[in-house]
């Protein structure tokens, strides 16, 4: 007999599947369907997932406040309409000759409470609808900035045209638009290329469960994260979390 499975599983998603294509195979194999995760990633990203059971999921908007990083891989010189390499190119331009010092001081000009646009092909709504949907469309628009904190955008290496970065930051931060708006700030353009999520409050990519061990339903037990943990975890984490800035 199965007992009621209640708490956050951490799952490392791979490239391709949409997060609601894990939610679907989490209930096929369990059984349950109250399930909800807190914080899509891409298609084409890929990495830590938070998976919420039956009364977690009330923790879900808590969840979704927890800083996260991720590593992000920029391609410079290429501008697309979905923000990553995804998209149509819409341009390509030379990239100029930049040190990484420079390279540092773009990159810190993106640290703290910035005013971001969200990029055309995503969930933000515009007068009601979806933005992705009008962007399929073909229609023009444009989205309003919103405010996101970005505690550190560091590099990990840039070998032109490519530009490896590490980003701590706030929900509603789009990776896709810091590829683009580096590009531009740089002058030449920017889309992301790749994206891996490593760390959600205190939890890490390395502790998340792979997509072969989701079949498993004795595995996903196991490795559930409890109410009582869940809440104890929380209230270290949100106070480990509350918007300080620095820059790396």
């Amino acid at each position: 007999m199965h007992f009621k499975m209640e708490g956050i599983l951490l799952v490392n998603k791979p490239k391709g599947p949409t997060s609601f294509h894990i939610i679907k195979k989490l209930r096929r194999v369990t059984g349950v369907r109250k399930i909800g995760h807190a914080g899509t990633l891409d298609p084409d990203a890929r990495g830590l997932l938070l998976v919420a059971f039956n009364k977690a999921t009330k923790s879900i908007q808590l969840l979704q406040q927890l800083q996260k990083e991720y590593v992000a891989k920029i391609l410079l010189g290429i501008r697309t309409d979905t923000d990553d390499v995804s998209g149509k190119v819409l341009s390509r331009n030379s990239v100029p000759p930049i040190s990484n010092d420079a390279m540092k001081r773009v990159l810190a000009d993106f640290v703290g409470r910035i005013q971001q646009v969200p990029p055309k092909f995503s969930a933000v709504k515009y007068r009601g609808e979806r933005a992705y949907k009008l962007a399929r469309e073909g229609r023009d628009f444009t989205l309003k900035a919103k405010e996101v904190s970005i505690s550190v955008l560091s590099i990990l290496y840039y070998e032109n045209p490519f530009l490896r970065v590490i980003v701590e930051c706030s929900k509603g931060t789009y990776m896709r638009a810091i590829a683009r708006d580096v590009g531009e700030m740089l002058g030449c353009g920017g889309t992301l290329f790749s994206l891996l999520r490593r760390r959600i409050g205190g939890w890490n990519l390395r502790e998340a469960l792979r997509d072969d061990q989701l079949m498993d339903r004795e595995v996903i037990e196991n490795h559930l994260i409890s109410l009582k943990n869940l809440k104890t975890l929380l209230s270290g984490m949100v106070m480990a979390h509350s918007g300080v800035c620095s820059i790396a």
